[in-house]
């Protein structure tokens, strides 16, 4: 274990890295090794409890094991069932029939949910502690799609991925980019226990959204936002001001998934020393 990490081991909140490319950690992990060890290198110099392995990947199983044995949680992440569909149908035709062609769309992600079930079920067997189902539902704007949307066809579709994370005893995470404020009581119905924040969100952005989370039940993941990672004195302001946010209760400190070189990597450090610092302040 390096300087770093035993600067790092003090855990006034949980810390965590979700979707980072293997490339972009090379400044806490060694150049030569496959992306499992690569992230379980990043998480030990950073004494994260939790990493998300994307379930797409090749590498997928090997990274569960991998990190179960140096205790950090894996939290399994499933693509979800609309974006798949929207790609098919092109961006912009298929959100708009979200609203003009509700029953297409429906019956659409239906047809994909078996596999995704399964998807879910394969993470759980290989022993992740927390399902993650990444479905960007906004953008900086807010939502791409309308809540009636989200309640009449996202949500009984969500629900039975959920439903099997639910009955293995792991909690669902709901991942998405973007405000999400309205969608959030229809997160809670579809049976996630919490919101990962992604991109695209000022650190005020990100403040607004974790209450209005808290409020609806849910806990969050994130924080560290990417576009606020623009120089160390504004990654350490961004850390010092998520440090004292975690304080509350309630949110599970984690890059929002935009970071993709190793710049955003070395400032994330930056931001979290300073997230801990201002953490253990009582």
């Amino acid at each position: 274990m390096t300087e770093r990490a035993l600067d790092l081991q003090r855990r006034p909140f949980a810390f965590g890295l979700s979707l980072i490319p293997a490339e972009a950690l090379d400044p806490l992990s060694r150049h030569d090794v496959a992306p499992p060890e690569a992230i379980a290198e990043a998480c030990e110099e950073l004494a994260a409890a939790f990493a998300f392995v994307p379930s797409w990947e090749p590498w997928a199983a090997d990274a569960i094991t991998i990190l179960s044995d140096r205790d950090v949680s894996p939290f399994w992440v499933v693509e979800g069932p609309l974006w798949p569909v929207l790609r098919e149908r092109g961006i912009e035709r298929g959100l708009r029939e979200t609203l003009t062609a509700q029953g297409e769309i429906a019956s659409a992600i239906g047809a994909r949910l078996e596999a995704l079930a399964e998807e879910v079920r394969r993470g759980i067997g290989l022993g992740a502690r927390a399902v993650v189902i990444a479905e960007d539902l906004a953008g900086s704007e807010g939502p791409l799609v309308a809540p009636d949307f989200a309640i009449s066809v996202l949500v009984p579709a969500l629900k039975r991925l959920t439903g099997i994370a639910d009955a293995a005893g792991v909690p669902a995470a709901l991942h998405s980019d973007g405000d999400v404020r309205p969608l959030l009581a229809a997160a809670k119905r579809a049976g996630f226990a919490a919101l990962h924040a992604g991109g695209g969100l000022s650190f005020e952005a990100f403040e607004r959204l974790f209450w209005a989370a808290r409020a609806e039940g849910l806990a969050v993941i994130g924080g560290l936002q990417t576009v606020e990672l623009n120089g160390f004195p504004a990654a350490e302001s961004l850390g010092s001001r998520v440090g004292l946010l975690a304080q509350a209760g309630g949110l599970l400190v984690a890059d929002d998934g935009g970071i993709t070189e190793p710049l955003h990597v070395t400032l994330l450090v930056s931001a979290l020393m300073a997230a801990r610092d201002a953490g253990a302040t009582t």
